[in-house]
């Protein structure tokens, strides 16, 4: 069975009405996370249609469709009701497997910063509180791995972002 997903998770408490506006679900995992299904197209036409620019600071062996643009930091003080100069910690994370094969990546920020040795999503989880359960990961920990297709409504930012001519 596959696991793709493109994804932000961040801490509760969430913004239920941020997340309307920004076109989200803020799903809940256990731990007291929140997973937020993003893409590159998502975080492309939102910056675009903000005005917002620069980028977020991802390791360039990273797949090009890893979500880059510095508007996530936007979208994560929203979620998570702060003030632009207190970005809580959050992380970004994409998988890519079929029958236990494949790949998977993530990045985590504090204060708005790289944690330059997270690469893997239990790391990234780590770095958010996680503490991995008994004879479990992380992943599994948090319930990731019943989170394993992007919903829907993500289907339109290709358009969207063509829309805009990004």
């Amino acid at each position: 069975m596959p696991h793709c997903i493109t994804a932000l998770i961040l801490r509760e408490p969430c913004d239920e009405h941020a997340a309307r506006e920004w076109d989200v679900a803020a799903v809940p995992l256990r731990g007291g996370l929140r997973l937020v299904h993003i893409d590159h197209y998502y975080t492309a036409y939102w910056q675009a249609r903000r005005g917002e620019t620069g980028t977020l600071d991802v390791p360039s062996d990273f797949p090009g469709v890893f979500p880059r643009e510095r508007v996530v930091a936007s979208l994560v003080t929203d979620l998570a009701g702060t003030a632009r100069d207190a970005l809580p910690p959050f992380a970004l994370v994409m998988t890519d497997y079929f029958g236990g094969l494949g790949e998977q990546w993530a990045r985590a920020y504090l204060r708005g910063e790289a944690v330059p040795s997270v690469r893997d999503i239990n790391a990234a989880l780590r770095v958010l509180g996680v503490e991995a359960a008994a004879g479990l990961d992380e992943f599994d920990t948090v319930g990731l791995a019943d989170h394993r297709h992007p919903p829907d409504h993500l289907d339109r930012y290709p358009d969207l972002c063509d829309e805009l001519g990004v």
